[in-house]
């Protein structure tokens, strides 16, 4: 019994780890100039490569990047220089009746050069704060774009389900129709001999029609949910299937 109790322990504690381990975004969409293992992950790839809206995210911490380290070298800019230059700097200069020959003449009263510089307090102690507001605000954008990831990726593969769906159900709406006409062609040849009356003709004719009405519904359904693929992906649902994993893109195409 022991065993088993701290079994369960060990059981739920890894489970804790795992479930807190942060995000890996480059498997949430695939890096581009990678190659995605699988179709899915390939749509959703292609569905973040080819929107525009999306590449605003790079300029973006482009940008939040360049004011982190405008703001790093921002001080520079309430720091003044002095500079001082001494014409006089001997004795003789100041004493004219000293004597050519004594060494005291040779010492300077002055340096002849002054350099200084001040800073004030307040950029010594804002500049800190607001290079630390600047990287937040670039963090900010970087958290924006793996948000972005996510719904992207979520919706990308939403509409790539609703396609299989829509091929599914046009694939039974298809064997309907067929076996409803069969059935049609049936009934007409019993009712030509007399061996079916007109009420199993016109039930038999009214099947078939419906049938063959769901089924074109179907095709149409199809064709919408690839429109809407392709709105995500930028580029004909035909050459995903083409230059895609060739696992999935069989597949599909059967």
């Amino acid at each position: 019994m022991k065993k088993l109790t701290f079994l369960v322990i060990c059981t739920l504690l890894v489970s804790t780890l795992s479930a807190q381990q942060p995000i890996d975004f480059n498997k949430v969409v695939v890096p581009e100039g990678s190659r995605a293992r699988t179709f899915e992950d390939y749509l959703v790839q292609l569905a973040w490569m080819n929107n525009p809206a999306n590449k605003t995210f790079d300029e973006e911490i482009k940008i939040a990047a360049e004011e982190v380290s405008i703001q790093k070298w921002k001080w520079t800019d309430d720091l003044d220089a002095i500079f001082n230059y001494n014409e006089s700097h001997f004795i003789s200069d100041f004493y004219p009746n000293s004597r050519p020959d004594d060494v005291t003449t040779l010492f300077t009263v002055f340096p002849r050069f002054n350099f200084g510089a001040r800073i004030s307090l307040g950029t010594l102690i804002n500049n800190p704060k607001e290079k630390k507001k600047a990287q937040y605000e670039l963090k900010i954008v970087e958290l924006e774009r793996d948000q972005e990831k996510l719904a992207i990726r979520a919706k990308t593969l939403e509409r790539y389900q609703n396609y299989l769906l829509a091929n599914e159900i046009l694939l039974t709406r298809k064997q309907a129709e067929e076996d409803s006409y069969q059935t049609y062609l049936l009934i007409k040849e019993k009712f030509r001999r007399g061996d079916a009356e007109l009420d199993d003709h016109n039930s038999a004719s009214t099947s078939y029609f419906n049938a063959k009405e769901k089924f074109i519904s179907a095709k149409s359904d199809v064709k919408v949910a690839v429109i809407q693929l392709e709105e995500m992906i930028g580029i004909p649902f035909v050459d995903a299937l083409k230059y895609g994993p060739k696992e999935k893109s069989k597949k599909e195409s059967k």
